[in-house]
């Protein structure tokens, strides 16, 4: 699905629970494995990398590691395929690492006709009259937060969030997390990687449809 108004600025994470080493998630390792080249791991910055926690980035990822919790976030505008192909390959190599759950995630800023637009939206979500402004002075929505059951058969959730953007003017925000939850009998990374073989599209079609509607209703708010 191909969106009206495309975002200005948009990034994209794959977030795993589980249990990992996070030594492990340093540049060499990637550049021995084959899956960044050589050039990309001497030029890595590194940030933090210990026996707790490894974060570094090159340019056009990064990757955050602690005990339990591993995330490859994309930096400017995503490689999307290029992205879920590096969590495919780290983990068909580590297939054997517990993996809870998996949180696919996309964030994007879009451009709003002008900052009146984006208050009657801000109001038509989240009404003040009734219940904000006999409390509060100028009440304004800084962050609105939906939880939606999944109907595609995995257990989890789907999230959107939305607020006001930190990088465009009177822009919009909206984060969508597509969770997955592990309902197998095993708990490596085998089913993740199934996951995000087989459900990549749909997590992307399922982020242009939320995208699309929450940004039409918000342009409507003219």
């Amino acid at each position: 699905m191909q969106e009206t108004r495309p975002p200005e600025h948009e990034q994209a994470s794959i977030v795993l629970v589980g249990s990992f080493n996070p030594k492990i998630f340093q540049p060499a390792w990637f550049a021995s494995q084959g899956l960044i080249r050589q050039e990309e791991a001497d030029e890595a910055n590194v940030q933090v990398l210990n026996n707790d926690i490894c974060v570094f980035e090159t340019g056009w990822f990064a990757i955050e590691s602690v005990n339990d919790r591993w995330m490859l976030l994309s930096r400017a505008t995503p490689a999307l395929e290029s992205l879920r192909d590096l969590a495919l390959g780290t983990f068909s190599i580590l297939r054997h690492d517990p993996v809870y759950k998996i949180g696919l995630n996309a964030y994007a800023h879009y451009t709003m006709p002008n900052r009146a637009t984006l208050d009657n939206f801000g109001h038509a979500i989240a009404p003040k009259d009734d219940v904000w402004r006999p409390v509060l002075d100028d009440p304004r929505l800084l962050s609105l937060a939906i939880n939606g059951n999944r109907t595609d058969g995995h257990v989890g959730a789907v999230r959107t969030k939305i607020e006001p953007s930190s990088k465009i003017p009177d822009g919009l925000f909206i984060d969508v997390n597509d969770e997955y939850v592990n309902n197998t009998e095993s708990n490596s990374a085998e089913w993740a990687l199934d996951l995000l073989g087989g459900e990549w599209e749909n997590h992307r079609s399922r982020v242009a449809s939320i995208r699309e509607h929450v940004v039409s209703k918000a342009w409507g708010m003219q």
